[in-house]
């Protein structure tokens, strides 16, 4: 048993660079959890009714932007416009929540890719969040469009590039195990790129490498039921796999931890 504040769940890649294999734990108060160990086996999580600040620990009677309290959901940086809406950033113009942390998040190397999980998109991800960034929407592969300097100018090429791929992960076709095996993805950056050519945006065309993704799942539901901490304080069944962020259940029930970061609980 270990008890502890729910943060998203940690993923370390055991397999090679370009094919990545998903290894999971959940690090609490109490210790750390090997997930993948506990694939196949019975894995009840009991909420303990509190909920504490992943900023500055306070206890708070709601959750905002996956573990924050109110007062920092409003003033702190990881929780700025540009996190959700990178083509609103305007670190590069000197204007930030904070400017220390916009020169680490905002102000350095952003990279436009495609993937599949469940369904195409497209999406940017700072170059030290790879492949962390994939792993965590659940995605199966991958493949690098383009290089920008900033979080401003990689929000610009994918918003234009949401006029012809959709920008959203399809949650349920992902976790259903949704494939296509057809899809060639050097095809898709080629559509991409000539959707962008001419339009002034600063990038730099990336190499053709595709990223593979391996998940521990052992069974994907045909359907699927999402699950609660704030209707079920207790969560259990049998654990079939890990993908994304999300713990799946036999009977195809599901729970995404990283959406109740900052709560207590205890895990048997």
């Amino acid at each position: 048993m270990v008890t502890g504040i729910l943060r998203k769940m940690a993923i370390q890649n055991k397999g090679t660079e370009n094919s990545i294999i998903a290894d999971y734990s959940l690090k609490l108060d109490g210790g750390e959890l090997s997930l993948n160990s506990c694939i196949g086996n019975h894995l009840n999580i009991r909420y303990l009714g509190n909920i504490y600040c992943v900023k500055c620990g306070r206890k708070t009677s709601k959750s905002f932007g996956q573990g924050f309290c109110y007062p920092c959901f409003i003033s702190v940086p990881e929780t700025e416009v540009c996190v959700l809406r990178p083509e609103l950033c305007r670190a590069h113009e000197g204007i930030a929540r904070d400017i220390d942390y916009a020169n680490q998040h905002c102000l350095i190397d952003h990279f436009v890719y495609l993937a599949w999980s469940g369904g195409l998109k497209v999406g940017i991800t700072r170059h030290h969040q790879i492949p962390t960034r994939w792993l965590d929407q659940g995605a199966t592969k991958t493949i690098i469009v383009c290089r920008t300097p900033n979080r401003f100018r990689a929000g610009e090429v994918e918003v234009e590039l949401k006029k012809i791929f959709a920008d959203k992960t399809n949650w349920q076709a992902m976790l259903k195990g949704i494939r296509n095996d057809d899809l060639e993805l050097v095809s898709e950056k080629a559509k991409a790129l000539e959707f962008i050519e001419g339009k002034e945006f600063k990038f730099r065309i990336e190499e053709n490498i595709e990223y593979s993704i391996d998940y521990p799942v052992t069974d994907y539901p045909l359907k699927v039921k999402s699950l609660s901490f704030d209707k079920d304080a207790i969560i259990h069944g049998k654990l079939v796999g890990i993908k994304g962020q999300y713990l799946i259940f036999d009977e195809g029930s599901v729970i995404n931890i990283r959406n109740y970061s900052g709560y207590q609980v205890e895990i048997n």
